[in-house]
């Protein structure tokens, strides 16, 4: 299954925005022009259906009053997305209603088809509503007006867009953060990367004895990104994990919390790309921050090779890694002005590709040069 559109309408800084997306998705533009809001919209998705409730990742988000446009009083946040899997292609909207300080929800999924008119799937308002089974027709569903329905009829094997849910589940969003990194946070979910790394030990001390194979990918990926670390040895000490790392030329390894922080954010992307088996889209926050521009290059390659396997998403400023990745298709520019982000797509990838070549000029720098975005 793949994310082919995301449709959102007063969210963040997002007044009323549709991307169409590709395996490989690069979001460049000023600061402040709605480069992370994109990625954070569909986090938010990813979490409802998660906790099976929007309740916490409002919350989280300041409330409902600061997670709306504030160009306008916008009592209504709206997010859709369209998604497709060989044959089949299915919508699914949540319809945030602001109600003074709180809210409710109404969702809809429904079966897109070419040739005839699209099938409900499911409805719901304020936690009221149905969903369809293909055993037992319509169902019921009742539950809190803040709840996630697609989670609730998703938990039965019957509904027929329960791989919606599933599909969504599996995102993960990443912006690893070197003070996060080299410590070790308890409490954490471990079968999972922490968006910012805190459980990066734990997760390599797992993927050692699970997945020995990816563990070493992972540190052969940062290696030959970085030139270092030779080696990782994944430690644990009264229920806290660890790791530490041989450098070239050392006879003595470096502890997690002595690593420099390009080493420690390398190892949590490569964990991120490669790591999370049940991931099937991954965002990425600026991956050129704290690694030498000329180490992007190599970690281009290995953009280019996961996207074989997951969807990505980027959001950078770098001219350098858009000249390495050399993909004019994958380029959303992202604009801010009074009425909100705009985001454009190359109209002639290919035409643009050709002009680079016979002029010698790389990607980045034809961006650059038309302002970034800005």
């Amino acid at each position: 299954m793949k994310l082919s559109i995301l449709h959102v309408v007063r969210y963040s800084s997002l007044r009323d925005v549709t991307i169409d997306l590709k395996d490989l998705n690069l979001f460049i533009g000023t600061n402040a022009s709605g480069k992370s809001s994109i990625l954070d919209a569909l986090r938010f998705l990813h979490e409802g259906v998660q906790e099976r409730d929007f309740r916490g990742p409002v919350a989280s988000r300041g409330g409902i009053v600061h997670l709306a446009w504030k160009g306008e009083e916008a009592r209504q946040i709206s997010l859709m997305i369209h998604l497709a899997e060989k044959n089949q292609e299915y919508e699914w909207s949540v319809l945030l209603t602001k109600d003074g300080y709180e809210f409710h929800v109404r969702e809809e999924v429904y079966e897109v088809h070419s040739t005839s008119p699209p099938m409900q799937l499911l409805s719901s308002d304020r936690g009221t509503g149905w969903w369809w089974s293909g055993e037992r027709q319509r169902v019921p569903l009742k539950q809190i007006p803040t709840g996630c329905a697609l989670s609730a009829a998703a938990a039965d094997a019957t509904f027929p867009a329960r791989r919606i849910a599933e599909f969504v589940g599996g995102w993960g969003f990443f912006d690893p953060s070197p003070f996060s990194l080299r410590r070790s946070w308890p409490g954490l979910e471990s079968s999972r990367l922490d968006a910012y790394g805190r459980n990066l030990a734990e997760r390599l001390s797992t993927l050692q004895k699970s997945s020995p194979e990816i563990f070493n990918h992972i540190v052969s990926g940062t290696q030959s990104v970085l030139g270092l670390p030779t080696e990782i040895q994944p430690r644990e000490s009264e229920g806290r994990f660890y790791f530490a790392q041989m450098e070239p030329g050392l006879k003595y390894p470096v502890h997690q919390i002595g690593a420099s922080s390009g080493t420690l954010r390398m190892l949590a992307l490569m964990t991120a790309l490669f790591g999370e088996p049940g991931s099937n889209l991954v965002g990425i926050e600026e991956p050129e921050n704290h690694v030498h521009p000329t180490a992007l290059a190599a970690f281009a390659e290995y953009l280019l090779k996961a996207k074989e396997w997951v969807q990505i998403l980027v959001t950078t400023h770098s001219p350098l890694l858009l000249d390495f990745l050399n993909e004019p298709s994958a380029v959303c520019i992202v604009q801010r002005d009074e009425q909100g982000t705009r985001i454009v797509r190359e109209a002639n990838p290919e035409g643009v590709r050709q002009a680079l070549e016979a002029s010698g000029f790389g990607l980045g720098e034809f961006y650059e040069t038309k302002g970034f975005g800005g």
